[in-house]
């Protein structure tokens, strides 16, 4: 069996064809939340990484992580019930379009499936997880639109380019951008991933941009000081 191990809590890491990863470590550890969130959503929850994530960070907060690939949607609710937290986390098995939440969310997080046009990947449930066919970007924003409370905050990682057309969609909508993460593998690459956190109140943009390397299989200081609450010390 492959099991990640956290500080406080382990990620069973077989079923979901989206494994642990660093984009998802780094937007658990860097999306927004404020002491009075009470309720979140994991939109895509695949292992259920970042609802465990939000968990740890906020004690108060009560989280669905929504996955539509069934086999992903076992691990996560796995994960949850083995979890410090699993009275304040519920998985479900929905494609997100039929998703109805019983009230406005505080918080919303996800990483989200973002090839629009690459070459598919002939795994089907790789493919689910990877690609905007059962979500797109639309319907995405959408849905944050109608479901984000006044105050909330809707949190995401994408690839460089991706992220652009994500911000592109949103000048229509009644999300504005507050924060935003350029992230390098390292000081020599370019940006290849961006963190972005949307509200409906706007704000002065708040921007930053960091590598995740400082050197070959070292962690930059910025990527430590972000995950240090997480990742086990070595």
């Amino acid at each position: 069996m492959s099991t990640f191990h956290f500080k406080q809590f382990s990620v069973q890491n077989e079923k979901s064809a989206m494994k642990v990863n660093t984009d998802s470590v780094l937007l658990g550890a860097w999306a927004e939340i404020s002491e009075d969130t009470k309720t979140g959503l994991d939109i895509g929850s695949g292992t259920g990484i970042l609802a465990l994530m939000i968990a740890q960070r906020n004690p108060n907060i009560e989280l669905i992580g929504i996955e539509i690939e069934k086999n992903a949607f076992e691990e996560s609710k796995f994960n949850f019930e083995n979890s410090p937290y699993y009275h304040r986390l519920k998985a479900v098995n929905l494609p997100l379009q039929k998703f109805a939440p019983d009230n406005k969310l505080d918080l919303i997080i996800s990483n989200p499936p973002y090839f629009e046009n690459d070459l598919k990947n002939e795994e089907k449930n790789k493919k689910t997880a990877r690609h905007t066919d059962s979500l797109s970007f639309k319907e995405l924003i959408n849905f944050v639109e109608n479901n984000l409370s006044q105050k909330g905050k809707f949190s995401l990682i994408l690839p460089f380019t991706e992220s652009d057309i994500f911000k592109r969609f949103t000048k229509n909508s009644s999300l504005f951008l507050n924060k935003i993460a350029l992230i390098k593998p390292n000081e020599n690459k370019k940006v290849n991933r961006v963190m972005m956190c949307f509200g409906k109140e706007k704000s002065i943009l708040k921007e930053e941009e960091f590598c995740v390397y400082q050197s070959q299989g070292i962690y930059s200081k910025e990527h430590h000081e972000l995950t240090k609450e997480f990742y086990l010390d070595k």
